[in-house]
């Protein structure tokens, strides 16, 4: 896509946000009833609600493009386009009234993410990346990244231990003895933190699709390096339900250190 389409389709992500952002807020901190997932997670009707609106309003503009959604919405057409979503990345945080949580929605062409969206409507925060073009709240951003330059005096942040196979986890906490300081929680919003300076990097294990590759196309407008812990690109493989692996960091001598002890 040459940047006049992807301009088209930033409008139509935007569209898109809006129109789940009147329902997710609608149940922000409100008396809400939750069912548990297959994999013990939490979900709302608020979730599903949110997700077949962005799913039937993809359908009827892009009627062939796949869909993968974190919750019924997933459909395969055999196209070169995939839309990505998760309606309220950050569940958890949703139900107990934490302003983290987001919407995220992607679009890929043959498995690369080109553009993205991550929205926290109770941040009153909006990202959306593609190319080498970022904005926040629709304004040209400008990552002001940490001047930090080793690990010893870097900032990590993940979003939860329990997300970590055994041997991964050990490595974390290897990691975490070597860094100045660390945050559990955040969900997609640390992310975000790289790019203006809060946090030197995030790692992550047990990540799905719709968590993750949304947010590749902001972070690398940004010339935030982001891998897996092998140090490879993430793209998505419509035939296989992959988990990923996250390493993301706005220094270069950080991102190695860091990938030298992910691979010990």
């Amino acid at each position: 896509m040459n940047d006049f389409e992807l301009g088209e389709i930033s409008e139509f992500i935007y569209f898109l946000a809006d129109s789940a952002k009147h329902i997710t807020m609608s149940g922000f901190k409100s008396s809400l009833t939750t069912k548990r997932k297959k994999d013990g997670s939490p979900v709302t009707k608020f979730d599903i609600n949110a997700e077949k609106v962005i799913v039937d309003l993809i359908s009827d503009k892009y009627p062939n493009h796949n869909i993968i959604a974190e919750e019924k919405g997933s459909k395969n057409c055999n196209s070169d386009y995939t839309w990505i979503i998760d309606p309220i990345d950050g569940t958890k945080s949703y139900i107990t009234g934490r302003p983290l949580w987001s919407t995220l929605i992607g679009l890929a062409f043959k498995g690369k993410p080109i553009i993205g969206l991550a929205d926290f409507p109770a941040l009153d925060e909006r990202w959306l990346g593609y190319k080498s073009n970022c904005y926040f709240n629709k304004l040209e951003f400008l990552s002001q990244k940490s001047r930090v330059n080793n690990l010893s005096q870097a900032t990590v942040g993940s979003t939860d231990i329990n997300l970590f196979s055994t041997d991964g986890r050990k490595k974390y906490e290897q990691l975490i003895e070597k860094t100045k300081n660390h945050i559990w929680s955040g969900d997609a919003h640390n992310y975000l933190l790289v790019m203006n300076g809060g946090l030197d990097l995030v790692v992550e294990e047990g990540l799905s699709s719709y968590d993750i590759l949304p947010l590749i196309p902001i972070l690398k407008s940004q010339n935030i390096m982001i891998t897996d812990w092998n140090g490879n690109q993430l793209s998505l493989e419509l035939e296989h339900k992959s988990t990923f692996s996250t390493l993301v960091s706005n220094n270069k001598n950080i991102y190695q250190s860091v990938l030298s002890i992910l691979n010990k």
